[in-house]
């Protein structure tokens, strides 16, 4: 637990002793929370009243109530109000606000409490990381009946109109807790709004990366409580980013700088030489590894989503099975460019078996995303094209390392069962499974020009699929859909007894296989471990080409960009941000947009397909000043010269694997065809070669 006292002044000296005192075990816990003068804490004073506290970094909302229409936290959590013996509690959202009283609502609550029991308001936050919080703060109004018809003056105190106690408690994942007595804090005012106030540092003995839960105990003593009560505003307080740099202590490390132009520049002199392809795409990987370093969990090793520097950084708390998958390649990656050892290597990966072993898992198959602290899946839902890239890094794993991993990569592997993702109504894999819904996605991954081909090519090479599923993957999709982009040419032709339609669209006269969104992302992710240039040169390694050459043709001519590579990237929004499709919608079935924003990743992809463009594109985004610590950030809006400053484990993975498979003829790719599973691949797309009819 951290106390940042510095970046919340002013505070009065006696106020800092208090603290100081208490961290220091000078001083015992009080029972009341009186102590605390607020004028010393005016967290409420960060910005301007009209303005919501979600604005402000400095807070990590619970609950400010203002979506108006029902009782769910910030986190999705109801507010529970539960009573003892004969109380009574009605709560209802309150047009009422304790800061902006014409725009925002707070939580009413009607309360009778005879004497001796009590009212709970209850919440859970799910799992929250608020380790650098200095505060918990909310504002409370309570409008009481006189206790004793005493003619006493509403501006006094509201001690007068209460007797009992407010108490505060908050509880962990661990299920520990702490209370407070606020009861002070709370009737400094009646029928007015009242600061509390209280140090997380008074919470003792919880573990503040995992909270879970907070309670606000409402207690009548010798006398009947009636009346109301709100509650808003409700939230942790600290540092500027403290959601940020919460999280940010859970990682190995972080980017120390936003640029470094001196280590851009001389990569780019090394771009100069004759040979500059090797040094500069080996000094790229070294610096791209580096996420894979320190971008994980110090306790759990799993690495996180993505980090995002500048004015808003961002650090993910959560990973998803792809993201692990990269991981894991881009570990072996690393030792075939000689960044690590073998040994090292090995270890990497053990560790992150070790975390696999004790999630939670759906028949064998892990779930799509897991909390990279708490390990919990959120939501339950497993992916077929995600269980496709884990497996396929394992399959990549038992042939890399065979001796020290390969029971343990294929005791995961065997636990997979493709065909739960079957649909036999159409033969072709589900999106994914809902297990609070209980069934099957109603979508599907149809296109043969779609990442998915790697889990369909896993699940027919391990024999959960058979071989003749692969025909019923959609080429085009039919003609008679009218919907489509462009309307089909082709035949139907036949292949190991199954009739299907060998389609295609045209672009600029040349023939080629739609993606669904017209992303280089969906053409290529799978030569990450599918040697198709070379086992299918007429078939899917000629589309790929193809596809390439289109895309480049398209930002360079036709929209006149500088750069090209449109596919999914993330992309700032204020203090969040967004992960955007986008594509070239003539190479689309459906099409994503094209909103100038483009991503190095697929550059690095397109070394399988189109190598010297992509060498010289990738040259090219180096001068947009969008290099860091990590290598090349995830993408740059064009129209608006944007560079948004954040890596993903997904690209940087990518991106990692590509350029070892560039350098290294191919080493992630020889290792997947190497394997069982990966020379039945090779089998089902040699029969590709839908370009010689």
């Amino acid at each position: 637990m951290r106390f940042p006292f510095g970046s919340i002044l002013p505070r009065t000296l006696s106020c800092l002793a208090f603290f100081l005192t208490t961290l220091l075990g000078c001083a015992t816990v009080p029972t009341r929370v009186t102590e605390i003068p607020l004028e010393a804490a005016p967290v409420y004073d960060v910005l301007a009243t009209e303005e919501s506290l979600l604005r402000a970094s400095e807070y990590v909302v619970v609950d400010d109530f203002n979506s108006g229409e029902d009782l769910k936290n910030r986190f999705g959590h109801t507010w529970e109000i539960l009573t003892q013996g004969d109380a009574r509690a009605v709560g209802k959202i309150s047009n009422q606000d304790a800061r902006a009283e014409a725009r925002g609502h707070s939580l009413k609550l009607h309360l009778d409490i005879p004497a001796h029991q009590s009212v709970q308001v209850r919440t859970h936050f799910g799992d929250l990381d608020v380790s650098h919080a200095a505060y918990l703060v909310m504002k409370v109004r309570a409008e009481f009946q006189d206790l004793g018809n005493l003619g006493v003056s509403a501006e006094g105190p509201l001690e007068q109109y209460f007797d009992g106690q407010f108490e505060l408690w908050i509880e962990d994942k661990n299920g520990r807790k702490s209370a407070q007595d606020i009861t002070a804090l709370c009737i400094a005012a009646h029928e007015k709004w009242n600061d509390v106030i209280i140090p997380v540092s008074l919470f003792r003995g919880l573990d503040l990366d995992r909270l879970s839960a907070m309670q606000l105990n409402v207690t009548s003593n010798a006398k009947r409580t009636r009346g109301k009560l709100w509650i808003d505003e409700v939230a942790f307080f600290g540092p500027a980013h403290l959601e940020f740099e919460s999280r940010r202590d859970n990682l190995v490390g972080f980017p120390r700088k936003e640029a470094d132009p001196d280590r851009l520049q001389w990569i780019l002199e090394k771009a100069k030489q004759p040979s500059f392809g090797k040094v500069f795409l080996r000094e790229i990987a070294r610096d791209t590894w580096k996420y894979f370093k320190n971008a994980r969990n110090r306790n759990t090793h799993l690495v996180v989503d993505h980090v995002r520097l500048g004015t808003a950084p961002l650090a993910a708390d959560y990973t998803s099975i792809t993201n692990i998958a990269m991981d894991i390649m881009g570990t072996i990656a690393a030792m075939d460019l000689g960044f690590i050892e073998r040994k090292e290597a090995v270890k990497s990966i053990q560790n992150t078996f070790k975390t696999l072993e004790k999630l939670e898992r759906w028949k064998g198959f892990f779930y799509n995303y897991y909390n990279t602290t708490t390990l919990k899946p959120s939501p339950k839902f497993i992916s077929s094209v995600d269980s496709g890239w884990l497996a396929a890094s394992l399959v990549v794993v038992r042939q890399a390392f065979e001796r020290e991993l390969g029971r343990q990569a294929s005791e995961f592997l065997e636990a997979f069962d493709f065909s739960e993702f079957l649909d036999p109504e159409n033969n072709q894999l589900a999106i994914g499974f809902d297990e609070d819904k209980g069934d099957l996605t109603p979508h599907h991954y149809g296109l043969l020009a779609s990442e998915a081909r790697v889990a369909y090519l896993l699940a027919i090479g391990k024999g959960d699929l058979s071989s003749n599923v692969w025909w019923f993957i959609y080429r085009t999709p039919p003609a008679s859909w009218a919907w489509q982009n462009q309307k089909p040419k082709g035949e139907y032709v036949t292949q190991d007894g199954i009739e299907y339609f060998q389609g295609y669209y045209t672009y600029n006269k040349r023939r080629f296989l739609p993606s669904w969104g017209g992303s280089l992302f969906e053409f290529l992710m799978p030569t990450l471990v599918l040697l198709e240039r070379e086992m299918s040169p007429e078939g899917l390694g000629m589309n790929n080409r193809i596809v390439t050459e289109i895309h480049r043709e398209y930002a360079l001519q036709k929209k006149k960009y500088p750069l090209w590579g449109l596919s999914p990237a993330s992309t700032g929004d204020g203090r969040g941000w967004q992960y955007s499709e986008y594509g070239v919608r003539d190479l689309a079935v459906k099409g994503y947009p094209d909103s100038g924003v483009v991503t190095p990743h697929v550059s690095f992809l397109a070394l399988d397909s189109l190598p010297e463009e992509a060498l010289k594109n990738i040259q090219d985004f180096m001068d947009f000043n969008m290099y860091g610590d990590y290598g090349l950030y995830d993408s740059i809006n064009l129209r608006q010269q944007r560079v948004n400053p954040q890596y993903l484990a997904l690209d940087q993975g990518m991106t990692l694997i590509a350029i070892a498979n560039y350098l290294k003829g191919g080493s992630i790719q020889e290792r997947f065809h190497a394997d069982p599973i990966g020379k039945k691949a090779a089998e089902i797309i040699g029969k590709e070669s839908f370009f010689t009819r």
